[in-house]
């Protein structure tokens, strides 16, 4: 097998068929697997007894750790041939998803706290640290640990902590809001996303856009791909207006983002509900963002690619999925499934933009198009491809 997989630091000594997917714009990433049940081993009976939420550690192939999560499923199967227990769950940090504020830890409100002291203080209930990343490429801290060409410019990481820092002026999460929610939603005002890494941390992140592609994917090199676009989705124009309160009464403080990709038309307006007159900005940024998610490409690969993690930026160029040049995309997610006869890795990508909320570049290019759609410095050293409208 590819992977190693420990279950409270204990190594599974047999396991079959399973799947991993690892999440950049969410708290939680998920697994599954199957694996040999000896009912009479006594540390199989302590391995995999149910509701106790044990932590699992799982290494690629270069015995890199790659996910620290927790289960919480046990399905038992028993036929004439072997007995299976099939495992699944998902990252340390994906408690926050299932989890209300405890009523011990009220009030509700935080008056004048920053998005990092809401965090650590909500988090540190459950054991998890929240890290402000300075990685550039990759929510994985193992990815470019050694790689110092790879740590995000001092501007962008200084940036992004004081926006972590920044406080709001008064804040209150909902009795039955979930944890994540409303980190969440805090968050989203920052342009900030949540994420998590491989150790179970939380992590304040915001990937670098500037990023050379770490692979260039054509429909020769891969088994399929694809891409969709949910039109309803889209608006050209989305307005942010501050929400009069008590200290800014008559204020109606509004911030525009356009989005160039849409043809026609199309506006909508949306209130930001808490933090400061300023943040509309921010605030309209990331639902322009948010709105970019409607528009996704699928790769799927023979074998499994655990050395691509989320956050990275790979090249797609294939004329029957109107990709007519190499266009840029950011992994959103890869899910690497695995059983006895074959192996399979599946990448989800969206625009890098989708994370920053800038104006995105023009991803529908055709050749008809005068833009002949190069980026030489975003992508190859040695710009090889150019719009080549011979590869398909």
């Amino acid at each position: 097998m590819a992977f190693r997989i420990n279950i409270d630091g204990k190594n599974v000594d047999f396991f079959t068929a399973g799947s991993i997917t690892l999440k950049l714009d969410s708290i939680a990433s998920t697994f599954e697997f199957a694996s040999r049940f000896s009912a009479q081993n006594k540390e199989h009976q302590e391995m995999f007894k149910p509701l106790q939420y044990k932590e699992v550690q799982i290494f690629n192939s270069n015995n890199k750790l790659i996910f620290t999560g927790t289960i919480l499923n046990h399905r038992f199967k028993s036929n004439s041939g072997r007995e299976l227990v099939i495992i699944s769950g998902y990252s340390k940090t994906g408690i926050l998803e299932d989890v209300t504020i405890p009523v011990s830890s009220y009030p509700l409100e935080s008056t004048n706290r920053s998005l990092k002291d809401i965090a650590e203080k909500l988090c540190g209930l459950f054991g998890i640290k929240v890290l402000i990343s300075d990685q550039a490429k990759t929510i994985s801290e193992t990815a470019v640990k050694s790689k110092a060409k790879n740590v995000r410019a001092k501007s962008d990481y200084e940036s992004l902590k004081a926006k972590s820092n920044s406080v709001f002026g008064r804040t209150s999460a909902s009795p039955t809001e979930t944890i994540k929610d409303y980190l969440a939603k805090l968050a989203g005002q920052k342009n900030i996303i949540l994420s998590h890494n491989e150790k179970g941390d939380v992590l304040l992140f915001q990937p670098d856009l500037l990023q050379k592609p770490r692979y260039f994917f054509t429909k020769g090199n891969s088994l399929s791909m694809g891409m969709d676009v949910n039109g309803q989705g889209m608006h050209s124009d989305i307005n942010i207006v501050r929400q009069p309160s008590d200290e800014n009464e008559g204020v109606s403080t509004a911030d525009v983002s356009k989005n160039t990709l849409v043809g026609k038309y199309r506006p909508t307006t949306k209130l930001l509900t808490s933090g400061e007159d300023t943040e509309t900005k921010d605030a309209a940024k990331n639902e322009l963002a948010a709105e970019l998610k409607n528009i996704t490409a699928t790769v799927e690969l023979q074998g499994l690619f655990d050395e691509i993690f989320p956050g990275e930026i790979v090249n797609c160029h294939n004329h029957y999925i109107y990709n007519y040049a190499y266009n840029r995309w950011m992994v959103d997610s890869i899910t690497m499934k695995f059983d006895e006869k074959s192996d399979t890795t599946n990448l989800n990508l969206v625009p890098p933009e989708s994370f920053s909320g800038d104006n995105p570049r023009n991803l529908f290019f055709n050749h008809s198009d005068e833009d002949f759609h190069t980026n030489v410095h975003l992508n190859e050293d040695v710009n090889l491809y150019l719009n080549n409208q011979n590869i398909l």
